[in-house]
């Protein structure tokens, strides 16, 4: 029976990472951003370096395969049956008075069940802050919220053989644009291989997220795809004795919400380029490689890097470091790039404090904060 239900989840895993969706592709944004930020204090330290790490709750917002392994521990950090974990980064600071109420928090539980998997449930929330509404006059009339998009997901992961977990994640997803709002689901699924190299243990890791139907906000001409992703990394055990640990982790993310062109986009796209740069003309296929569109989405320009370094001392203290590259947020300087952070773990209890890259106008660092309980 239990071998039967493995199966199953197998099947229904690639069933839905091969069946054929479709999104039309165009220079326009996705919906609902808070699916793309990803979460945790000590995932954001690493460089979002995230997606094949294991025995930690937040990893439900990168891979669920990694909750499988929810009660061993990939680093010092002891891992037991249940894990809780609740996450807050304050934005407004990079925004000054114009990102007055902008954050992002989550809350995030897990329960493995033994032979039978583990399940998991996690709600996010986003801050968007106000505006200033102005009708007669140029002095604003009220203050008014942006509202609070969410997204609640349920998670199951179970480890297939010794060496191989999935996991999937179920959502709904509520998304407020100014006045208007809409709601839709998704589903994540993810998987993790352990590697047969014992002299340096590594796992590789693979997930899909966000597969659902575009959010319609007000009707079918108003609605966006939803940001699909693709990520994939490594997570390596570099060095391991009794008081010291070092991990080595890295990846790939790869936006899939376009997949075929709109055609008639793209012909207007090439008419007004050939028409403003008469000695250079372009052709389809530089538009769609610009956008990104399909297999395209692979090419190096398109793609986030990561990378992250974690040392632990004992299971007392974590010292990490990541470098994260993402396209469509230049950086002017080479700090711009990297993340630091460090962990504390005591009894039943960690915290996660991080800094992320130097973003907004005042060129101020994202603080992130997690506090996890591990019983």
């Amino acid at each position: 029976m239990y071998v039967s239900i493995r199966k199953t989840f197998i099947l229904l895993i690639w069933l839905a990472i091969f069946c054929p969706i479709t999104a039309l592709a165009g220079p326009g944004v996705t919906a609902s951003p808070i699916l793309i930020l990803g979460g945790g204090a000590r995932a954001q330290a690493l460089g979002d370096a995230f997606s094949a790490v294991s025995g930690d709750v937040t990893t439900s917002l990168w891979n669920p395969s990694g909750l499988a392994r929810i009660s061993e521990s990939d680093t010092y950090s002891e891992s037991k049956t249940v894990q809780a974990a609740m996450f807050y980064s304050h934005r407004a600071d990079i925004f000054g008075e114009a990102g007055e109420g902008l954050y992002d928090a989550f809350f995030t539980g897990a329960r493995s069940l033994g032979n039978y998997g583990t399940i998991g449930a996690t709600l996010q929330i986003q801050g968007q802050g106000t505006t200033l509404v102005t009708i007669d006059s140029p002095e604003p009339e009220r203050e008014v919220s942006l509202g609070t998009p969410f997204v609640l997901t349920l998670s199951y992961a179970d480890r297939i053989t010794e060496s191989l977990s999935a996991g999937i994640n179920g959502k709904i997803i509520r998304a407020i644009l100014e006045r208007s709002g809409g709601f839709s689901y998704a589903v994540d699924m993810g998987m993790q291989y352990r590697l047969p190299f014992d002299f340096m243990p590594t796992t590789v890791g693979a997930a899909i997220q966000n597969i659902g139907p575009a959010i319609h906000f007000i009707d079918e001409n108003q609605a966006d795809p939803l940001p699909r992703l693709l990520r994939l990394g490594t997570s390596t055990e570099l060095y391991r004795d009794k008081y010291n640990y070092v991990h080595l982790t890295s990846g790939i993310t790869a936006s899939m919400h376009k997949l075929t062109a709109d055609e008639v986009e793209v012909s207007e796209e090439l008419e007004r380029r050939n028409a403003t740069n008469e000695e250079e003309q372009h052709t389809r296929g530089q538009i769609l490689s610009d956008w990104g569109v399909g297999i395209r989405a692979f090419e190096w320009r398109h793609l986030q890097k990561h990378l992250g370094l974690e040392y632990w001392l004992g299971n007392i203290l974590a010292l990490r470091v990541g470098y994260h590259s993402a396209p469509g947020f230049p950086k002017i300087e080479l700090s711009d790039y990297f993340t630091y952070g460090m962990g504390l773990q005591f009894k039943l209890y960690k915290f996660d404090l991080t800094f992320g890259p130097r973003l907004g106008p005042f060129r101020r660092r994202i603080a992130q904060a997690t506090m996890m309980v591990v019983f």
